[in-house]
């Protein structure tokens, strides 16, 4: 199968890449930040706003997977430019564009998020809601298949976001996790690399017009994380209320307060023989990935 990929070189697309490059034939489009060459892929280095190059594409591709659509109009120029050339459209968009504070478990059915809270992440769930819209108004507009894929917190090697890296980083340089007294709030992840194979399993399937949640239905918590570092390396627990983890600068990459617990459903994609990795399981390959990256500078 021939993919177009935008993107496909930042952690999970670049994880996507190196699966899916064994299998499908690969073109990536991205401004060259990382390089792919070693893999069998094609690639094209441009910025995604720019028409001229689209316009320049003549080649046919049975799917495109947008992995970094962020504002309004950045489905929009591409299926414009290459509407004649291809099938299906899969946006990688995030669960964090349903109706939020419901206290409900949040499936596919489930109300988006039409408010525009403020600040940086009040704009990225704004916009990438707007990109769901234009996903399904351009693909129904030029008869193309469409699919929405919302990740939730996703984990594992190649993940340049400080999150779970810093936690880790901590217990390998020695350094102790903290037990967070007061923390109340759940919080769900996904392994990398099973977010790779939803998307597989979608296009293999052609699971089209329609969306999916991809999040490991595990409900964890900071304690989950210390727990298994903690069999995968020797590591001290203090006991910290909130309030002294931020003045030592703790790092927190995930709910703490209960207010801020947003649960949701990825049961609909294992209908199709889809499985998700178990939290410990990825949290190890995470670690033992993250390992020689940061032992070497001890």
């Amino acid at each position: 199968m021939k993919i177009l990929i935008i993107g496909g070189s930042y952690f999970l697309g670049r994880i996507f890449t190196m699966n899916a490059c064994q299998k499908h034939d690969l073109t990536l489009v991205n401004r060259g930040q990382y390089s792919m060459s070693s893999y069998h892929v094609k690639e094209l280095h441009f910025d995604r706003h720019d028409q001229k190059q689209w316009a320049q594409i003549k080649e046919s591709f049975d799917t495109v997977i947008d992995f970094c659509a962020y504002q309004k109009g950045d489905i929009k120029i591409v299926v414009e430019a290459l509407k004649d050339h291809i099938k299906n459209y899969i946006y990688i968009s995030t669960v964090d564009v349903y109706l939020r504070h419901t206290q409900h478990i949040k499936d596919e059915n489930s109300p988006l998020e039409y408010r525009h809270f403020a600040g940086e992440v009040g704009d990225y769930i704004y916009h990438k809601r707007l990109l769901e819209e234009e996903l399904v108004d351009v693909c129904h507009q030029y008869n193309l298949h469409y699919c929405s894929i919302r990740p939730g917190n996703i984990y594992g090697p190649f993940n340049y976001a400080p999150r779970e890296s810093l936690l880790i980083k901590r217990v390998i340089d020695k350094q102790p996790l903290f037990h967070l007294t007061d923390a109340k709030a759940k919080f769900q992840m996904v392994y990398v690399e099973d977010v790779c194979q939803a998307i597989l399993t979608i296009i293999e399937h052609h699971l089209f017009d329609q969306s999916f949640n991809i999040i490991h239905d595990e409900f964890i918590n900071y304690d989950t994380i210390n727990s298994i570092l903690q069999k995968i390396h020797p590591v001290i627990l203090e006991d910290h209320s909130i309030q002294e983890a931020i003045n030592q600068q703790y790092p927190l990459p995930y709910p703490i307060f209960k207010e801020e617990e947003e649960l949701y459903s990825g049961k609909k994609i294992e209908a199709f023989g889809f499985h998700y990795t178990p939290f410990e399981e990825g949290l190890l390959k995470t670690y033992q990935a993250f390992y020689p990256v940061f032992s070497k500078n001890q």
